[in-house]
């Protein structure tokens, strides 16, 4: 099975000085590179915020995990906001309260765009 259909990443601004990464799928060691790229595409835009809308992704592994928390790291130190976007489900939730990634999270995307 390719990467490309274990990962479908797309992005949107909503809102000015907000970029959205739209990610369907699972974020693993085979996709991570992926995810990698679009985060830090997302931060070379220069965003007041980036939200991470993982309300759709069905696996969340260790290196997503770091991935997370080292995009987290380099957008505060340049002062963006990152925030995710969890969903109904405990798949995401889960993984980033187990692993302490820094992250405020959000059930819905309104609410991570209002914070």
């Amino acid at each position: 099975m390719s990467t490309a259909t274990l990962l479908h990443i797309t992005s949107s601004q909503p809102r000015p000085g907000r970029t959205v990464l739209h990610i369907v799928g699972e974020i693993d060691a085979a996709t991570v590179l992926e995810f990698a790229l679009a985060l830090e595409s997302a931060l070379a835009a220069g965003p007041e915020a980036v939200v991470l809308d993982l309300s759709r992704v069905g696996f969340l592994g260790t290196a997503g995990i770091t991935e997370i928390t080292g995009v987290a790291e380099r957008a505060a130190s340049a002062g963006v906001g990152v925030r995710v976007v969890v969903g109904e489900g405990r798949t995401v939730a889960r993984a980033l309260e187990v692993a302490g990634v820094p992250v405020p999270t959000s059930p819905d995307l309104d609410h991570a765009l209002d914070s």
